[in-house]
């Protein structure tokens, strides 16, 4: 009788069986980290374009000697810090806005305004370059991550490092803090 070398059909369905069952338990981890460090890259991206839109609008007013703003919202100052915000000043004769620079944030991101005015639709500078006694922070929120970037009086800000959010990711502003 001669002797058979090979598996049978049930012990290779078997063994497919354990590896699908394993890349199945490993993919879902593998994704869930995947989106974990997007979401970082993306918060310090966001975090990153404010600082560049403050910076520009803080300029833009020593330059031009005019007052210009930073406001919350993409077309208009609604004060909705998470869709984005623009920079903008009067003309000369006070009539038209000129737009500089519109800045769309991405659709999951929460961003809160926490200072003093409370409820601050745009951030003013002025021809010194000072925000005109408005101070505050603003706090980003995406997935289970949070940053904040701090604006003192002077007109000048520092961006606090990534932090992770003790609960699960926020449902609204007011949960981001």
């Amino acid at each position: 009788m001669v002797q058979q070398y090979g598996y049978s059909l049930l012990e290779l369905l078997c063994v497919l069986a354990i590896l699908s069952l394993l890349a199945h338990l490993g993919s879902s981890h593998f994704l869930s980290v995947n989106q974990d460090l997007e979401n970082q890259r993306t918060l310090k991206t966001e975090v990153a374009r404010l600082a560049n839109g403050l910076t520009q609008a803080r300029q833009l007013a020593v330059a031009s000697g005019r007052l210009s703003y930073l406001c919350g919202g993409v077309r208009h100052c609604t004060g909705d810090w998470s869709t984005g915000f623009r920079v903008y000043q009067h003309s000369e004769s006070g009539q038209a806005e000129k737009t500089f620079t519109s800045i769309s944030f991405a659709s999951s991101l929460l961003v809160a305004w926490r200072g003093f005015p409370a409820q601050k639709t745009q951030i003013e500078y002025q021809l010194n370059g000072l925000s005109g006694y408005q101070n505050g922070t603003f706090v980003f929120c995406l997935g289970r991550w949070k940053m904040a970037l701090v604006l003192n009086q002077s007109g000048r800000f520092y961006v606090s490092s990534l932090q992770s959010l003790p609960q699960s990711a926020p449902l609204s502003v007011e949960d981001c803090t």
